[in-house]
Order: C-alpha cells, then sequence, then structure tokens
C-alpha cells in the first residue's frame, strides 16, 4: 500500500502557504509550500510517497521556470491564466509520482524517469506555436529534485538522488550536519557565488529538448533527514550555513509535545519572510523513534551553528559592508568541508560549460575551491 501525506491548510500561516506531515514506525515527513501569486505559483506541491512492505519511499520537489516559462499556456475554468513554467512543474509531479508506483510494483523493468518525463511534457507541448526567442524561452520548463531511499538494514539506508536544474538535495545528519547531495547544473555550483549571483543552467527538464537526470546513489546511516528543496528555501539567506541554521532553529523552537506539523509551520512562517520567490520543502525523518527524538538530536549542532555563524553574520552586517563580506567568506571557509562531503563528481555538460567561461580570476578561484571540497 503506497502512503501519501495529508494536505494541511492552516491560516494562521498567513496565505498562500500549505504543510503536510506524515508519522508513522519511526518515519516522520514535513513538506511546505508557499506561493507568492495565490494559486498561480510556478513550484509544484512536494511529492511523499512511501511503501511501507518495502520501507521503499521517495521525496521530490519542482520548480516551473517562470523566466524561461513566462508564455501563457492556457486558462482554468475560473479564468486563470496558466504560464508554461506552471503547468510544467505540475506534470513533472504527476509523471514522478506514477513512475515511482511502477518501480515499486515492477521494479527495474518499470519504464526510465527521463523517457516518461520527455513523453509527458512533449505531448503536452503546443503544436503551433512559432519558435521564437532562441534558446531564452522554452516549452514547460521546470527543475526536478528527488530523493528515493530504502531500507537495507543494519540502520542502513540506500539512497538515490536525482535531479535537474537547480534545485537541491541533501542530508541532514546530528554529526556532521547539512550535506549536499547534489549539484547545480551550472558552470559554477558552488554554493557560496549561487548565493552572491544567479547562475544560468545548462540543463532543466523541458518539452523538445535533450535534457538529462542526473542520477547519484549513496548509503546513509540511520538516524538521518533527508531533504529536497527548491531555490526559495536555500538561496535567500546570507551564507550557506545559514539555510542548515534556519532548518534547525525552526525545529528548536517547537515546544514539547510537538509533532513535525509545528516544526513545518515554523519553517513556513520564516520561509514567507525572508524570500521573494515561491518555495517548497520536502524532508522525511528516518531512525528516530519520535520527533522529540529528532528535535534532541540536533540542539548541539543548531546551539553550535548559533554561535559560529548565525551570531557572526548579524554582528558583521551591523558594522559595515567591508565586515559582512568578510564575515561571509569566512563562514563559508570554516561550513564548506563538511557541507560538501557528499557532493557527486561535476558532470561533463557542468565541466564543458565552465570550460566556455571567460577564464577570469574569480572563475579560476571557485573552481579550485570546488576541487578543495571533495
Amino acid at each position: 500500500m503506497l502512503l501519501e501525506a495529508t494536505s494541511v491548510h492552516d491560516e494562521a500561516l498567513g496565505e498562500p502557504a500549505s504543510v503536510w506531515h506524515y508519522t508513522r514506525n519511526g518515519l516522520q515527513f514535513v513538506g511546505v509550500w508557499t506561493q507568492k501569486r495565490r494559486d498561480l505559483g510556478e513550484d509544484a506541491e512536494p511529492t511523499f510517497l512511501h511503501h511501507s512492505p518495502s520501507q521503499h519511499g521517495l521525496i521530490g520537489v519542482y520548480d516551473g521556470l517562470g523566466g524561461a516559462g513566462t508564455r501563457a499556456l492556457g486558462h482554468t475554468a475560473d479564468g486563470r491564466t496558466l504560464n508554461n513554467a506552471f503547468v510544467a512543474s505540475r506534470l513533472a509531479h504527476l509523471t514522478v509520482q506514477e513512475w515511482f508506483t511502477e518501480v515499486v510494483r515492477e521494479g527495474e523493468s518499470a519504464r526510465d524517469l527521463r523517457s516518461r518525463l520527455a513523453a509527458v511534457l512533449d505531448e503536452a507541448r503546443p503544436r503551433s506555436r512559432n519558435k521564437i526567442g532562441g534558446t531564452l524561452l522554452r516549452d514547460l520548463p521546470t527543475t526536478v529534485a528527488l530523493l528515493e531511499y530504502q531500507d537495507v538494514g543494519k540502520k542502513r539506508v540506500k539512497v538515490t538522488a536525482r535531479w535537474a536544474g537547480d534545485s537541491r538535495c541533501y542530508v541532514l545528519d546530528p554529526g556532521h550536519g547539512l550535506m549536499q547531495v547534489s549539484r547545480d547544473d551550472s558552470a559554477i555550483d558552488d554554493a557560496l557565488e549561487t548565493l552572491i549571483a544567479d547562475q544560468p543552467m545548462h540543463n532543466i527538464v523541458s518539452a523538445g529538448t535533450d535534457f538529462k537526470i542526473n542520477e547519484y546513489s549513496f548509503t546513509a546511516m540511520r538516524p538521518c533527514v533527508l531533504i529536497c528543496a527548491t531555490d526559495g528555501f536555500f538561496n535567500y539567506v546570507d551564507t550557506p550555513a545559514l539555510f542548515e541554521y534556519q532548518l534547525l532553529d525552526s525545529l528548536g523552537y517547537t515546544r514539547p509535545g510537538d509533532d513535525a506539523k509545528r516544526w513545518g509551520e515554523l519553517l513556513a512562517n520564516w520561509v514567507r519572510t525572508c524570500t521573494a520567490d515561491d518555495a517548497s520543502l520536502a524532508m522525511v525523518a528516518l531512525g528516530f523513534p519520535s520527533f522529540a527524538e529528532v528535535r534532541g538530536s540536533f540542539e548541539h549542532r543548531w546551539k553550535a551553528l548559533r554561535n559560529s555563524h548565525f551570531v557572526t553574520m548579524a554582528e558583521g552586517s551591523k558594522i559595515s559592508r567591508e565586515a559582512f563580506v568578510e564575515a561571509r567568506a569566512a563562514s563559508w571557509d570554516e561550513y564548506r568541508e563538511g557541507y560538501g562531503q557528499l557532493l557527486p563528481p561535476p558532470s561533463h555538460d557542468a565541466r564543458d560549460a565552465a570550460a566556455t567561461r571567460a577564464p577570469t580570476a574569480d572563475a579560476r578561484s571557485t573552481e579550485t575551491i570546488g576541487d578543495g571540497t571533495r
């Protein structure tokens, strides 16, 4: 039996925001979804699917790309105009969930995800549109970030990350903190550089293009938290360490007797105050007997991040722009090795895209530092 989380709409969060939560037998899921324009958000709702008999599950997020997909595609019955980005993320969401259901049922004989996404988007692509705008405009463009997991015994979890674009996959571990396990499909994928300036993507899911789904498998140890997030969650903090800090700060402000729903509500409150984008996040905590255990396991890490990153950044920002930049660089220097220890190697496409950039000092420096995190 496939179990899907139940949607909870809480007016206390303000509109538009939604939180999903699910708890059963050491499995705790939290989903958060916010929109800047009600009923027109370009992020699809997050995915959580779990097959109890096989302890096999999937979480995921989808960010329709409003820049490349701004063209109107159609209208709803109530008169709303839907653009390519809105429709693309929803089609990807539905297609991924159908694909995973087939994977659970049929195993390795299931049709691969890339061909399934391509077929669905190509079928939905307008047939009569004249192609204008070159590569700046895309038909049905969206990112995808997925984490498939399965318990394999002895506290081990087999995890496969799949992604296209700049939505990200993470593992959050009480001892090692937040670790990114996907690489942005851009020439520069250094987490601090992407905070400072958006990077053009060389690979996204879209109709009529030769996109790819990156894949990276590894073994995680329980207890841990698996996380998928769109850039509305992680791209509006001052330094990469502060995304982990905000995850744990929201967790730390839950109270005895609270459950995973409250964690999601606090995250929704935080992200709505800081982001300039739609934002979605899916998290599943594995191997924690209770929500209180989740909270307790990360308390030390939360306090350490507060002292070494949050306070330092706040103090620097009060002094001057120069002090802020210095504090940001120092934070990343301290944080990056642990954060990048599970990063997959760069793809050939990423290396080729980087090679086409002008050989500036910044580009060379970023490449060297990025290699140093391995």
